[in-house]
Parts: structure tokens; sequence; C-alpha cells
């Protein structure tokens, strides 16, 4: 930043300097330009009027002493074009200017250049021409320019020094808090101070601070998660443990297939733990770009439940399909990870012979037509003081046994979350059981009314 600032300082420097000489040497010119317009004057007005300077013979010239060589200025008086009347000491023969006409230019004679002012009389019969040689008007010009360079880098030099001092002191803060966040423990995400902080950074320092409260929240909840996971997944490990031993231990086949078939049932269950563990953690870490397109959510519906149709005939259950065309602007995967917790989680509950219906279709709200899918059974159902608590992580209805792990209704929150869909329960098939809709909002199926 400093580096930035005297770069900045030094261009501001130079362009400073190129205008001021530029307008020094103008202004320069026309002042030099005015003080031989006046002596032309006074000299032409000195001369009687109608005096036509009938003097024979070569001009002459003033004695030093009559005009001393003040800034080497030069004058001659032409009667007509051809005959020089007077002229100071050292004054060219010819004229100082070659055409006559009034007014300033620069003339060169004998290889040296003058700054030229001409004037004529009324008749145009007496010439007054006055200069400078150019050099003295040159010198006189660096002096200026070379006074003003000095004065300009002496207060540029000032300025710089007062703007590093002041970038100095601003950045003061920012400094030390940078120190600060260098010298914290792992894992310290306290929120930094925001006192003696310049008002221009308070707003950065509070987007770093609401930043670190999010990531404070991530890692006590992975903590929390991974506290939760490993006291879950010890009883499936004793589970396989004990079955295991049981079928070394079994005497005869019969005792063996038991344990095996028990032991089936520990690692079905362990499995399903596992999957809905990744599930769970992939979208806690928010890692994946959401992959939004627009999907027909019956054709979901009938996929998904194709894959539960040999686990609920082999339990004597009932699937049902009700749907109707209808689209949904979604990350298909996770809609499918929802569907599947919720027919898994409606399967653990029906009892043989039970049914466990998947609707989808449309729900008018106002002018308004929002995508639902539903998933119903005519299990036990959920107390009306639990069916808030049952979405939460590892939260599990007392008095049910080890059915349900507490994970696959978190994730289906967590889903509907994410595509700002709500979620309702209500009462089950047939006045029984328990049933969760998912509504997602108009905005999201709004091309579905096409």
């Amino acid at each position: 930043m400093m580096l930035a600032v005297g770069f900045s300082i030094a261009v501001l420097w130079v362009v400073a300097l190129t205008v001021m000489y530029a307008y020094t040497a103008q202004s320069q010119t026309s002042i030099r330009d005015g003080r031989l317009q006046s002596i032309a004057v006074k000299i032409l007005l000195s001369i009687p009027a109608g005096s036509e300077l009938r003097m024979q013979g070569p001009g002459f010239q003033l004695r030093d002493e009559a005009f001393p060589d003040v800034e080497r200025l030069t004058f001659q008086v032409w009667a007509g074009k051809n005959r020089l009347v007077v002229s100071t000491p050292g004054a060219p023969s010819t004229p100082l200017r070659q055409d006559f006409v009034d007014g300033p230019t620069d003339s060169t004679i004998a290889g040296i250049t003058w700054r030229v002012f001409s004037i004529s009389d009324r008749t145009g019969k007496i010439h007054v021409q006055v200069g400078n040689p150019r050099s003295v008007v040159d010198e006189e010009l660096h002096y200026k320019a070379l006074v003003a360079t000095a004065i300009s880098t002496l207060l540029l030099a000032f300025v710089g020094v007062l703007v590093w001092w002041a970038v100095r002191k601003a950045l003061q803060p920012v400094v030390a808090i940078a120190k600060a966040v260098r010298d914290r423990q792992k894992f310290d995400l306290t929120a930094l101070p925001v006192t003696d902080v310049p008002t221009e950074i308070t707003p950065l320092v509070d987007s770093f601070n609401h930043l670190m409260h999010q990531l404070d929240q991530a890692v006590q909840g992975e903590r929390r998660f991974i506290d939760d996971a490993a006291h879950e997944l010890r009883t499936p490990l004793s589970a396989l443990y004990a079955q295991t031993q049981v079928a070394l231990q079994a005497d005869t086949m019969s005792g063996k297939d038991a344990a095996l078939t028990r032991l089936l049932v520990v690692v079905e269950r362990s499995t399903r733990f596992s999957e809905q563990l990744l599930d769970r953690a992939r979208l806690d870490a928010g890692t994946h770009a959401p992959l939004r397109e627009r999907y027909d959510l019956d054709e979901i519906v009938v996929h998904i439940a194709s894959e539960f149709d040999v686990a609920a005939q082999k339990g004597g259950r009932t699937l049902q399909l009700v749907t109707e065309p209808c689209e949904i602007q979604c990350d298909v995967d996770e809609i499918g990870i929802l569907l599947r917790n919720l027919v898994d989680n409606a399967l653990r509950y029906t009892a043989p012979g039970g049914q466990i219906r998947i609707t989808c279709g449309h729900v008018a709200f106002g002018e308004e037509r929002s995508v639902f899918l539903e998933v119903s059974d005519d299990g036990p159902g959920v107390p009306e003081d639990e069916q808030t608590a049952i979405f939460n992580r590892f939260h599990r209805v007392p008095g049910r046994g080890p059915r349900g792990i507490g994970i696959g209704l978190s994730l289906v929150a967590s889903i509907a979350r994410l595509h700002d869909a709500s979620i309702e329960t209500c009462t089950g098939i047939g006045n029984r059981g328990f049933c969760v809709r998912i509504v997602f909002p108009a905005a999201v199926a709004e091309f579905a009314k096409q």
C-alpha cells in the first residue's frame, strides 16, 4: 500500500511539474512580450508627431552610459524599411524583424535567436523594434522553473511524509488485528475486538466476526455429530461382536443359522446407519454446489418406490403410489435421499400387513399452486408432543425400541430446508399411523402451472 501511495505521489509530482513548466513558460513569454511592447510604445511616443527622421547617412547608436545593458535589451528605430535611425549599442545592423509586421515574434539573426516586438506609427513610415536575445528569456524561464520545481518538490515531500504517517497510523489497528489472529491457538474462533478500529474497516471486521461465528457453529455441530455418532456406533458394533460370538459357539446348524440371521439384521441396520451418517456429514459439510434442475417428481417417486418393493413384500406390507405429473426444481440426489428416508422410516414402523402410501401432486394456496410430496402409513403413529422433536438428530420416540437410529428424519428436515420447503405432520392412513408432507414453495414449482 505504501508503495502504491509513493508511486501515486511521484506521478502527481511529474504531472504537476509538467503543467507548472508549461504554464510558467506561457506566462513568462506573455510577461516578456508585454514589457517589450510597453518599451516599444514609449519609444514611438517619444518621437515628435509628423517627424520624418530625415537624418542622412547611417544611423547613430546611443552611448553605453546613456542606455545601460539591462537584461541585454535592444531596440531599433527605422525610417521606412531600409534606414536605421537609432539603435542601442551592439544592436544588429539588420532589422530585428525582417517583415516589419506589428507584434511579437521569434527572429534569428547571425545565428542568434531574438524575441522581438515590432510597432509602427499610423503612417507606417516609422518602425520601432525592441527585443531580447532568446537566451535571456530562456535563462529567466529556467530560473523560475527551477525555483517552482524546488518549491513543489518540498511541498510534495511534505505531503508524502504526512500521507505516510497518516496511513501508518490508520493501519496500526489492522496490524494489531493481524497479529492477534496469528497468535491465536488452534480452533480459537472468538470474535475480534472492534474497539479502536477505523470506521472504514469496521464493516470488514464485523463480516469477519460473522464468518467466525458461523464457522464456530459448524465446528461445534461437527463435534456434537461426532460425539453422537461415536455413541450410537457402540451399540451396533457391540451387537455385531455378540452375534458373531454366538454364531461361533453354536453347536448345531440351526443355532448357527439363527445367530447368523440375527447377525444379518444387525449388519443391515449398521449399513443403513453408516449410509445415513455419510449423508448427514455430506449435508452438514456443505461442500457440494447445489445442482438445481427441473425434474418430474412423480418419476422420482416411482423410481425410489421400486427400490423398496422387495423389502415391502418380504415384510408383508403394501406400498401404494398416488401420483400426478408435477415438476420441481431440485437436487435430484438430495430429493432421493429425502424420499428414501421417509419410506424406510414408514416401513420400519408399519406392522406386517400394513400399508404405506406415497403421494405427490399439487396443493392450492390462494391463486398459487405448490407441489407436495407425502408419505403416510397406518403404523402406531407419533405422539403429538413428539412430532417436532423427531426431526432432530439422534432423537427417537421413547418406547419404540431399537428400530430407528434417529438420523433419517433429521436428513429429511435438512434437505427440505435446503429446498426452502416446509414440513407438515398429520395422521396417516385410516385416521391412524403417521404422515409427513413436504410442500415446496410456489416459486420453486411455478413452472408446473404451465
